[in-house]
C-alpha cells in the first residue's frame, strides 16, 4: 500500500478522527495539545517493537499523561509473515501449473482423431 491508501485505511476505522502524515517518532506534549490528541495507541505486533527496551521511549509523554494504551493485536501479520505466504502460495501455484501442463501434454499425446469417411 502506498501512503495515500494506508491513510485511507486508517481513516476508515471508526475510532480514528485524523491521520497525521509525517508525524515525528516521539510524541511531544506540544503535538498532543496542537492536535488535541486524547489517546495514543501502539499495537503489540510490529516489525520493530523495541521501544520499551530503549533508553529514550518515544511514548514517555503520553505515558506520563495517562493517555497511552497498548492494543493487543489478535493476529501476527507482519511483512515477514506476508512474504512467507506469498512465497508459499507462489510455490503452490507453480506446482499446480506444472501438474496442469503435464496433464495437457498427456492429453495431446493420447489424443485420437475420428476418421472421416
Amino acid at each position: 500500500m502506498n501512503l495515500h491508501e494506508r491513510s485511507l485505511s486508517v481513516l476508515a476505522c471508526r475510532y480514528v478522527d485524523e491521520v497525521i502524515i509525517g508525524a515525528p517518532w516521539e510524541v511531544s506534549k506540544d503535538m498532543i495539545i496542537t492536535f488535541n490528541i486524547s489517546l495514543v495507541v501502539h499495537g503489540t505486533v510490529a516489525e520493530n517493537n523495541d521501544f520499551q527496551k530503549e533508553t529514550s521511549n518515544p511514548y514517555d509523554v503520553p505515558i506520563s499523561m495517562g493517555i497511552f494504551k497498548i492494543l493487543e493485536s489478535p493476529l501476527d501479520v507482519t511483512t515477514t509473515t506476508i512474504i512467507r505466504r506469498i512465497v508459499s502460495n507462489h510455490e503452490a501455484y507453480q506446482k499446480r501449473n506444472e501438474k496442469k501442463a503435464a496433464s495437457e501434454k498427456r492429453y495431446y499425446e493420447d489424443k485420437t482423431y475420428v476418421a472421416g469417411d
